[in-house]
């Protein structure tokens, strides 16, 4: 149940507040007052999508506060929507996502506009309110039936995966032993084309290296004056007084170190004069070489490494050939199981909705005797889908005659705006108690209707407010006489701005609007005391 409503900011209206009430209340007012602003406003409560457009001019933002029970529980909404895009979504003084408050809410209040009727008209749609209508008849079978099929069109999946698998391989299966055999047949080994390019540096660069090691190897090796023998006398000279200081000892020592150090360079030096020599032959394979490495990198993988895990890759998919036989069948096996058992449910689910479609429809002709359809018929027609489908293996459809004689017809093709609204205020009329809806709000659901037949749907909404909590905005007299509580949309201009405000009227105040209603801008005598008229029969 709403309790109230605080709307701040929001297109005309700049602040107005209000409570409601069990049972019918009723929202009126003059075309523009801003009936639609409320209905927006309440909708936005209830967490439908806000856009920054709603924001009264020069307002940064626009605030809805919402107080209601939902589940005998109170909860103080929050919706703010500002100029910068930016909107909040605030729970008893929390922040949350939008989605938290539909959660809420949906299973509480629906408001029901033009939206609903245009809804009512795609028979996409009627499937829905079936198993609306059908309640733990059909949701026991509907689960049943989506369980299956999830798992049936997962084992599908899987097949179809599979026998792509198997066009995709099978063409490949010549191309993937080529490849294998070239790449085992080079006897690749990680990193080798880094030492490769090394040693290719060095034999094309053989002479100068050469020439540039023999002349170190030389200045540290030959002569008096060779740094092998200038430090070998050194360290002799330093080893003879090293016993008379530590400080001397220890530079003997570093020396001594020293001279080990170049022994072992001199040691590597000499190794590599031996294998410096220039091998045009020794170049060309490892320039050869290189060249195969690299065109297998561009056939394949930018590393070695990564080239011999494509090859392991092949190589499994090679080998998968083999099974592939067996894996399909092992598919085909469960699918075929599970293809029954789909069908199984589903026509379990078909025949519940068989039987509640009589249900539905014996319900909908009575409402709508009620609403004025005297000589209205309606069929739920179920018809079998090709194949089965995620809500099920049919296709409902609403049929209707609103004339004795003639023969049933498509919903959508035949009924008019007026004759939408009654039929959606029949459906929600028995599908309420069903949903467990506290409160239905209607947006204008007396479209295309007047005289005896507006009445009649203020006498329904009086009877569904005796169970839920029911918010109407009409333009009617006759519904609007039927309020248990009413409210008044009106509008007031300064010299620079217009604004909307809303306020509950009782007595007198009702009368008058109930007059204004019947007369328009002249109120007389005559439609005072009809409105007096209106409101005391009912």
């Amino acid at each position: 149940m709403i309790k109230s409503i605080k709307i701040k900011n929001f297109a005309i209206i700049k602040d107005t507040e209000f409570k409601f009430h069990s049972g019918l209340n009723i929202i009126t007012g003059e075309t523009g007052a801003g009936k639609s602003v409320v209905a927006t406003a309440i909708s936005l409560a209830l967490g439908s999508r806000a856009d920054s457009t709603f924001i009264r001019h020069g307002a940064s933002k626009a605030t809805i506060e919402m107080v209601a029970v939902f589940e005998e529980k109170e909860y103080t909404v929050v919706r703010e929507v500002s100029s910068n895009g930016k909107n909040r979504c605030i729970i008893n003084g929390n922040g949350v996502p939008l989605g938290r408050l539909i959660s809420i809410s949906e299973k509480s209040a629906q408001i029901h506009g033009q939206f609903d009727n245009n809804l009512l008209l795609d028979p996409e749609s009627h499937i829905d309110l079936l198993d609306t209508f059908g309640g733990q008849n059909i949701l026991s079978y509907y689960l049943q039936y989506i369980n299956a099929f999830n798992e049936f069109s997962d084992i599908k999946n899987r097949y179809n995966a599979l026998i792509t698998s198997i066009k995709e391989d099978s063409s490949k299966a010549d191309f993937y032993r080529f490849s294998i055999e070239e790449i085992d047949r080079s006897n690749l080994v990680v990193g080798e084309d880094a030492e490769l390019e090394d040693r290719m540096k060095f034999l094309q660069n053989a002479e100068s290296i050469s020439r540039a090691l023999s002349d170190s190897y030389d200045a540290l090796t030959s002569g008096d004056f060779s740094a092998e023998s200038l430090i070998g006398s050194a360290l002799s000279n330093l080893q003879s007084v090293s016993g008379y200081t530590k400080d001397i000892a220890s530079l003997s020592e570093d020396l001594d170190s020293l001279s080990i150090q170049l022994s072992d360079v001199i040691s590597k030096m000499h190794t590599l004069l031996d294998s410096s020599d220039f091998s045009e032959r020794e170049l060309d394979e490892i320039m050869e070489r290189l060249s195969l490495i690299d065109s297998l990198k561009k056939k394949y993988a930018p590393t070695i490494e990564e080239i011999l895990e494509h090859r392991d890759l092949i190589f499994e998919k090679l080998s998968n050939i083999g099974s592939f036989d067996e894996q399909k069948e092992e598919l085909k096996s469960m699918l075929e199981e599970s293809r029954l058992k789909l069908y199984s449910t589903g026509n379990q689910l078909t025949e519940a909705r068989k039987k509640v479609a009589k249900k539905l429809s014996d319900a909908v002709v009575s409402e709508l005797a009620e609403l004025n359809f005297k000589n209205a018929d309606i069929e739920v027609s179920i018809t079998p889908l090709k194949s089965p489908g995620p809500k099920g293996m049919d296709e409902v459809e609403l049929f209707i005659t609103t004339n004795k004689g003639e023969p049933l017809k498509p919903l959508a093709k035949v009924a008019s705006g007026g004759e939408v609204s009654r039929i959606m205020l029949a459906i929600k009329a028995i599908t309420a108690d069903s949903e467990n809806i506290s409160t239905l709000i209607f947006d204008e659901v007396d479209t295309g209707i007047s005289g005896i037949t507006a009445s009649i749907v203020g006498s329904k909404l009086q009877n569904l407010a005796s169970n839920h909590q029911v918010i109407s905005i009409t333009h009617l007299p006759q519904i609007a006489a039927k309020g248990d509580h009413n409210y008044r949309i009106y509008k007031e201009s300064d010299d620079s701005e217009t604004y909307a405000y809303v306020e509950e009227i009782t007595g007198e105040e009702k009368i008058m609007e109930i007059a204004r209603l019947l007369g328009g801008t002249k109120i007389t005598n005559a439609t005072i005391e009809n409105a007096r008229d209106l409101i005391d029969n009912n």
